[in-house]
């Protein structure tokens, strides 16, 4: 065979083989553009995502601070001046800020039974056997003991100094708090006897006051508010019915004061009002006859000069008006003369004697 013979079968594969180089980049071209959609579809859905996250990491930290609460804005565990009051506030998520509720206004309570409760948590023993290493008790300044508890009410103050104290300055502030108020239990009930203790409840419990605030507000720094305090106090059962019997005569005898000092100040009312009257009394009628002089005073000081210029006439004047004055309501009057001294009154007259022989 001749070379041009061979030429054309040569360029046969040649053209087979250069279609389909061309057909393999049409598909190569199609999946790369296929691909390049893919992946811009799978970009866009991942911008969408990570818009989505960005606004939600920014909404997270949209925080509400509850009504009757402030909160502590913490970043990286430090606190962050100023508190933040109740309402809506920005704050970093977690982990760059936290933010610590803290509700101020809420009532707290505590309470101390160590001088009550026994080794077994129960209410003292109700017997005359007495263990000083089982009982809960307090030892009083004359040596004997008590049976104390008490329960404290309190609130904190609304100050940024009173939150940060409460949230750092202790690790747990409630055991503080309580062992402040054992420490007042048992300085109170030290200071005082036995008997003053349990009938004088009142003035115990003012002094666990003052030891609490004393303690907590000014030696540890922590202002807090004391809303209330109650007590319960007894005396071990072997010598309660010696301190009730005391406590039954003091009540009696009070009670006998009591009496005496009402009917003491109604007797004292009674003779100020008496005292009152006399007094009203005795000045009207002062009033009166100081006002019944001064008029015969003026009258004298009027008729003196009368007198004075010709007393006969006067006399007479005077007489003349008192006997008109008499005389007013006079039933009879009569004149006399001054020639006869004398005067015959008879007021039923005399009958008449008749003479012989004629009628009545």
């Amino acid at each position: 065979m001749s070379e041009e013979e061979k030429q054309p079968l040569d360029n046969k594969p040649s053209t087979e083989e250069h279609n389909v180089h061309d057909h393999t980049e049409v598909v190569d071209d199609a999946r790369t553009r296929a691909l390049a959609e893919a992946l811009q579809s799978s970009f866009k859905v991942i911008r969408v995502l990570m818009a989505a996250l960005v606004v939600a990491f920014l909404c997270s930290g949209i925080t509400k601070v509850d009504s009757g609460h402030q909160a502590l804005q913490l970043r990286f565990g430090e606190f962050k001046s100023p508190l933040l009051e109740s309402g809506l506030h920005f704050a970093w998520p977690y982990p760059i800020d936290e933010i610590v509720q803290i509700p101020v206004n809420k009532n707290r309570t505590i309470a101390s039974d160590v001088g009550w409760r026994t080794t077994d948590d129960e209410d003292p023993q109700d017997s005359f056997s007495f263990a000083p290493d089982y009982d809960g008790y307090t030892l009083t300044g004359d040596g004997n003991t008590v049976h104390i508890q008490a329960e404290l009410n309190f609130s904190l103050k609304e100050t940024d100094s009173t939150i940060q104290a409460y949230e750092f300055k202790f690790n747990n502030v409630t055991n503080f708090l309580k062992s402040a108020l054992d420490n007042a239990v048992y300085h109170a009930s030290a200071s005082r006897s036995a008997l003053d203790a349990y009938t004088r409840q009142s003035a115990l419990q003012n002094d666990i006051r003052e030891r609490i605030v004393k303690v907590v507000n000014q030696i540890h720094d922590l202002p807090i508010q004391v809303n209330s305090l109650a007590l319960d106090v007894t005396v071990p059962i072997g010598v309660k019915p010696a301190y009730d019997a005391f406590l039954k005569s003091q009540q009696e005898s009070q009670q006998k004061v009591s009496t005496a000092r009402a009917e003491a100040t109604s007797i004292i009312a009674n003779a100020e009002g008496q005292a009152r009257v006399i007094e009203s009394g005795g000045k009207t009628t002062a009033d009166r006859l100081l006002t019944s002089v001064e008029a015969e005073s003026k009258s004298f000081s009027e008729q003196k000069p009368f007198y004075e210029s010709n007393p006969e006439l006067f006399q007479q004047r005077l007489v003349s008006e008192t006997m008109q004055s008499v005389l007013t309501n006079a039933v009879d009057i009569f004149y006399l003369s001054g020639r006869q001294p004398r005067i015959w009154l008879n007021r039923v007259p005399a009958k008449a004697k008749l003479k012989e022989g004629q009628n009545p």
